[in-house]
């Protein structure tokens, strides 16, 4: 794992160059507003006036002291549920709850958690030297044992944990400490350990087991490890206890709750409120609309890590034909969608990673005149409505965006301007399960959502294989290439960081470039809404949103 390059992250939103040249795109009502606040250069502070990062520090942990030590969180994302071999349980490691072996730090460092060490012992061998004293929040001993079982069950029956170590992988005790063993060299070892997903995590495995899948019995059964034990939990509101004898010391809050509210004013207005800490989620349009809100502040994440990709259904319609693809990636302004739609919550795209990682390659070009030249010579011609047309067929684009997700739509208004120069219409599709849209290949030609080119923990290979791997879990555009899925094979296995970075690099001009399955639309800062008590909370890169020391 490289390590990410450092900078401050303040909440300075981008100045257009000149208004954007007096806002010459034709854009929605909700960026036209957005561009002209931006042009009185609209910051939002923190901290007072005068007050140093240092006093705003100060006064908030006063402020948490005078209040009742607990931090209720609104999302907008339900907790599917608690047992690991099903899905959406990375949510617990995201609330402190569960731990995994080993953790990607906030500068991209692959660092020891419950382990105190991984070592590869040969191409096949991972030898994990635990950390001594530490218990699940039942009291029961985290040792070799109990953390070889909760490996092999995840092995034997989590997806998501396959796609990381092949079923034959074995977990195994060996004089105090615990061996991987694969059945083939796999580099992914590493990432496995340290992923948020519900791939790893460590559990017991006993109290799980008698809880037979239901989640309802996991509650109070202290079968974790981390920081805050589950005392309630429904799809829609969890509620979590500190647990004192955590192996880091007690952890400072007295309880969290993290409560699913879709509706994203309803979340702002909680901050406002006080009935809620923190809003998760904000729309890129929330730092224009809290502007001179003394009761709240707009925070993000140091780097922008989240890319939201736009998917081109390579099954069915429009976008099965490469020149077609390749115009419409062409035609999308990268920088106009970060400086017109992300008040300062967006990094352009120059590719399908970000630029500060050692393997991206800047190959995303806004190119209008190559765009309408691939469509002049793949037989597409300009109707009366500026719409292209073919053999009686329209250019039109249905695109999925996610509505748990309300930046996809924004990315959506300002594509649909830009593509429209080219030819293209854009129908957008606001769906409230896009996976479950994309399901049909019938149903759509292209796609944004919170998806990344990363995972949670900034492991690109794991995301590589299931997006674009033939028969990936995540691969709904139907990527099929051979190449591609080579490269896949010898990403598993490949232990050098130098060659791996060769191998994403030549996948990336496939992606892209020679193929344009797919594009990043942009990339996003991780932000958070905060009430005052809250001002010197700083924002994970990588979604450990609390920890053992969130609070002190």
């Amino acid at each position: 794992m490289r390590v990410f390059t450092r900078r401050a992250r303040r909440h300075a939103v981008r100045l257009p160059d000149h208004a954007r040249d007096v806002l010459p795109r034709r854009r929605s009502t909700r960026a036209v507003i957005s561009a002209a606040l931006l042009a009185v250069a609209m910051v939002l502070p923190a901290c007072g006036a005068g007050d140093t990062p240092t006093d705003a520090a100060a006064a908030a942990h006063r402020l948490r002291e005078s209040g009742d030590g607990t931090l209720t969180i609104y999302n907008s994302y339900k907790i599917a549920g608690l047992d690991p071999i099903g899905t959406g349980t990375n949510w617990l490691f995201d609330w402190g709850v569960a731990e995994n072996l080993l953790q990607v730090a906030e500068d991209g460092t692959v660092q020891p958690w419950l382990a105190r060490d991984v070592s590869r012992d040969g191409d096949t061998r991972w030898v994990v030297t635990l950390r001594d004293g530490v218990t699940f929040q039942n009291g029961a001993p985290v040792d070799a044992p109990a953390v070889a079982a909760a490996l092999t069950r995840q092995i034997a029956r989590s997806s998501a944990a396959q796609v990381y170590l092949d079923p034959a992988t074995t977990a195994t005790v060996e004089g105090g400490k615990v061996v991987l063993t694969t059945p083939r060299p796999n580099a992914m070892v590493p990432a496995a350990l340290a992923a948020r997903d519900n791939s790893l995590q460590i559990y017991d495995v006993a109290a799980m087991a008698a809880a037979g899948g239901d989640s309802a019995k996991i509650v109070g059964a202290g079968a974790y490890s981390g920081p805050y034990e589950i005392t309630e939990w429904s799809p829609d509101n969890l509620v979590l206890a500190p647990y004192p004898r955590h192996w880091e010391g007690p952890p400072p809050l007295r309880g969290v709750t993290v409560r699913v509210v879709p509706d994203e004013q309803a979340r702002l207005a909680g901050v406002r409120s006080g009935e809620a800490d923190m809003a998760f989620y904000p729309s890129t349009s929330a730092q224009l609309e809290l502007q001179g809100d003394s009761d709240t502040h707009v925070l993000s994440s140091p780097e922008a890590l989240q890319s939201l990709l736009v998917e081109m259904n390579a099954k069915a319609g429009i976008f099965t034909d490469v020149a077609v693809r390749k115009a419409f990636a062409a035609a999308i302004d990268y920088e106009a969608v970060a400086a017109d739609v992300g008040n300062g919550q967006f990094e352009a795209a120059t590719g399908l990673y970000p630029q500060n990682m050692p393997f991206a390659v800047a190959d995303q070009v806004h190119d209008l005149d190559a765009a309408q030249r691939l469509l002049d010579d793949a037989g597409w011609r300009t109707g009366p409505d500026g719409i292209r047309q073919k053999d009686g067929r329209k250019l039109v684009v249905r695109f999925v965006t996610q509505a748990q997700g309300p930046e996809t739509n924004d990315v959506a208004i300002a594509i649909q301007d830009q593509v429209a120069k080219a030819g293209f219409a854009l129908r957008i599709d606001n769906a409230e399960d896009s996976a479950e849209v994309k399901k049909d290949p019938t149903a759509w030609e292209s796609s944004v959502a919170l998806s990344g080119s990363l995972s949670g923990t900034a492991d690109p290979v794991q995301p590589y294989l299931v997006r674009w791997t033939t028969g990936g879990s995540s691969n709904a555009q139907g990527v099929a290439n051979a190449e591609i899925d080579d490269i896949g094979r010898q990403l598993r296995g490949e232990f050098d960081p130098g060659r791996r970075d060769q191998l994403l690099e030549r996948a990336q001009r496939i992606l892209v470039a020679e193929q344009a399955y797919v594009v990043a639309g942009t990339f996003k800062y991780f932000t958070v809404v905060t009430g005052p008590e809250w001002a010197d909370y700083t924002v994970s890169n990588v979604r450990r949103h609390i920890t053992s020391r969130t609070g002190a």
